[in-house]
């Protein structure tokens, strides 16, 4: 059935259900909603995936792993917010989020929504119960994975700017509502940081497998994973060739290097991330504002204009950015489906200007089709610089082209080092003990501090030696015992040493680690 504009409006005001817009064709196995083919989540549907995820983590991953896919299925919403602006409907962010579950709703997810608040950074959305809180009630937590991912991914593709939701209470948990809190965040790494440690995050939502290429990426940086059956057969082969005790002295200090140059990883990370952001929000900010000074954009004549000024092959403005910012800019126009280069002061090996180049497919999706900023590195004329791509978007809010901006790496690298010097230590360590224990290295229990003695007590529940080892009656965790002085080392600045003091492979209930400034 056609859709027009007077069905989405009698939709939002209640006059008109979904109903009569949903086809079914069970021969061909095929549910549509508005003529787009979709999924429906029967109870059993939504239960599989939460425990297939629960079976590999355990129930608070498993609800950041689901939260991680739906994600993407609520960036899916950019098609909705394209249609009703071609319409002449331009909805404000928690309209449209409202809409859509609307939508939802009235194909069987949970209970209606209502907004509690919004602002430009902030939603709060409730409802009585959501689908998942229904059917995973006897987990007794906060389980509305699927839905704050949804929100994330609904708010982030209608905005282009990045959204972070927390569930405050859930049905599922015994509480009268699941309420939402939406907030628009700097997508910076100090703020993942602080999510994983509080643990409103997981570390697991920054890592990429690539299995062809043998990589794993951590928030775009390679690290290195040792599975147990490799780590075992390490230590043993040491064992065999050096014996016990010296074997046990190189895990202690390879793993104690190791500690330390993941906490400056991590140190540089952040700074590197949150000025290369800042660097590149300023330089898209003033970019627009040189642009827009001639008025707003369209397609005149088929070229990009502002106002009466064609950008098309002219350089005025990208060369003054780069005059006084010292960075690259560029603007695309988007001609079929394609974005062409048609201003730029990056010249290429030849000395030309790069105009009616192509723009690469994997940037065109996420600024032209999903409506995002696109940030990251790349290789400009053989030199590497973080970049980002915003679009523009006409009177219509319909997206016509992009404005890119671009800085040398180096140049950023360099502002960083003062920087440096001003993360907090604990920050540092709380990051790296929080990577290690999701990943299976150990899992945490406490951390306690002895002014008298200044010694460091750290225990945990178990480590990776001592599940591999099993209870043989004797301390076993060197290579734990070298990564928590590394990251002490590391964070804080200081010398230090680490002892085992108790071990679950010596049949202690908790593997008990000390740390102590080291002697001279």
């Amino acid at each position: 059935m056609k859709i027009g504009r007077e069905d989405f409006e009698a939709l939002i005001k209640g006059e008109k259900t979904i109903a009569p817009y949903i086809e079914l064709d069970p021969l061909a196995g095929a549910y549509s909603v508005f003529g787009v083919k979709t999924a429906s989540n029967p109870n059993y549907m939504v239960k599989a995936i939460y425990e297939m995820y629960e079976a590999n983590l355990n129930k608070k991953l498993a609800v950041k792993a689901v939260r991680k896919l739906f994600r993407s299925v609520g960036a899916g919403s950019v098609g909705l917010n394209n249609l009703l602006k071609k319409l002449g409907m331009n909805l404000k962010p928690e309209e449209f989020l409202m809409l859509v579950f609307k939508l939802q709703h009235q194909q069987g997810w949970g209970a209606p929504f209502e907004l509690v608040s919004a602002s430009e950074k902030r939603i709060v959305i409730r409802t009585k119960h959501t689908f998942e809180s229904q059917v995973l009630k006897d987990w007794n937590m906060a389980v509305c994975g699927l839905h704050q991912g949804w929100i994330e991914g609904v708010l982030t593709s209608v905005t282009g700017k990045t959204w972070f939701c927390l569930e405050k209470t859930c049905h599922a948990k015994g509480d009268e509502y699941c309420e939402f809190v939406a907030d628009r965040v700097p997508a910076s790494w100090k703020f993942r940081a602080e999510a994983v440690v509080k643990g409103d995050a997981s570390i697991t939502e920054f890592i990429e497998h690539k299995p062809i290429e043998g990589k794993i990426t951590l928030m775009e940086e390679p690290v290195v994973m040792m599975p147990r059956f490799i780590f075992t057969s390490m230590t043993n082969s040491l064992k065999k060739t050096m014996g016990e005790a010296p074997a046990s002295g190189v895990n202690y200090r390879a793993y104690k290097d190791m500690g330390k140059e993941n906490v400056e990883h991590y140190r540089k990370m952040s700074i590197f991330f949150d000025l290369s952001r800042t660097k590149l929000d300023a330089d898209l900010t003033e970019l627009h504002k040189r642009f827009t000074a001639f008025g707003a954009p369209s397609i005149t004549g088929g070229k990009l204009a502002y106002g009466n000024h064609v950008v098309n092959d002219n350089f005025e403005v990208v060369d003054s950015i780069e005059k006084e910012k010292g960075s690259k800019a560029t603007v695309f126009q988007k001609i079929g489906d394609k974005a062409i280069r048609i201003s730029t002061n990056v010249v290429t090996a030849e000395g030309k200007r790069a105009v009616g180049t192509e723009l690469i497919k994997v940037v065109y999706d996420a600024v032209i089709t999903k409506g995002q900023t696109y940030y990251g590195t790349a290789d400009v004329v053989g030199q590497k610089m973080v970049v980002a791509y915003e679009p523009i978007k006409n009177d219509a809010g319909e997206i016509i082209g992009i404005l890119f901006v671009g800085t040398p790496e180096d140049k950023v690298l360099g502002l960083s080092m003062e920087g440096i010097k001003k993360i907090k230590p604990q920050t540092l360590s709380d990051m790296a003990f929080a990577f290690y224990a999701q990943m299976g290295w150990f899992n945490f229990v406490k951390e306690e501090w002895d002014e008298k003695t200044k010694t460091k007590t750290i225990t945990l529940s178990h480590t990776v030696e001592s599940e591999s080892f099993g209870n043989i009656g004797k301390n076993v965790c060197y290579c734990t015992a070298g990564l928590l002085a590394g990251i002490i080392e590391g964070a804080f600045g200081i010398r230090v040493d680490a002892k085992e003091t108790k071990c679950k492979s010596k049949g202690d209930e908790h593997c008990v680690f000390t740390i102590t400034s080291k002697k001279d």
